[in-house]
């Protein structure tokens, strides 16, 4: 699988608070907080060529806006949104004092009468991706004469994707305008592998 973005990739070693320090995602919320999180996946919907759409596995949408028809791009979002804004909602859900119970919402399939339960799906979206990104990272166990005790050490270094170029990536491609997601183009579609 050749994603469009693949060419925004970069490695860095990167190294993760240990436990007890408190980085700058963590609670209490706060407006700043709140801001900081939703920076994080504000991009909503990317542009991709009819070539790249082409690549995909599964096919995507022309997308219906002015500017975009002619150049015939393609509808996608990178799922690492996705799941960042699953992420904040979950931490907003733990937090009813301030933002209020996540409840349910409104039925997404006509002929399915369940409501939509966002939290649970958020839940099972990062379940999925964990174990579909598998972070084989050793974390080490060491002495810790403070409590004397072996004890997990989660500031290893890693190699991780650079956060910074994809976003710079999904910048670059975002879709500025408004788009009827209701029209549905008579263009075909990019099929896919």
């Amino acid at each position: 699988l050749v994603a469009p973005a693949q060419s925004a990739i970069r490695y860095e070693k990167r190294v993760f608070d240990k436990v007890g320090i408190r980085g700058k995602y963590h609670n209490p919320p706060s407006d700043e907080k709140d801001a900081l999180w939703e920076s994080l996946y504000h991009m909503g919907v990317s542009w991709i060529t009819k070539e790249e759409a082409a690549r995909l596995p599964n096919w995507t949408e022309p997308l219906p806006s002015p500017g975009h028809q002619e150049k015939e791009h393609y509808i996608v979002n990178l799922d690492v949104f996705h799941q960042l804004h699953c992420l904040n909602f979950i931490r907003k859900a733990l937090n009813p004092e301030r933002y209020g119970p996540p409840g349910l919402g409104p039925p997404i399939w006509r002929d399915d009468p369940t409501p939509f339960d966002h939290t649970d799906h958020c839940v099972n979206i990062i379940c999925e991706n964990i174990m579909c990104n598998v972070d084989i990272t050793p974390n080490v166990w060491q002495w810790n004469p403070e409590r004397n005790v072996i004890f997990p050490h989660f500031d290893t270094i890693r190699t991780c994707r650079s956060f910074d170029a994809v976003l710079d990536w999904a910048r670059e491609r975002q879709v500025q305008q408004m788009w009827n997601a209701s029209l549905h183009l008579s263009l075909e579609h990019a099929h896919g592998l």
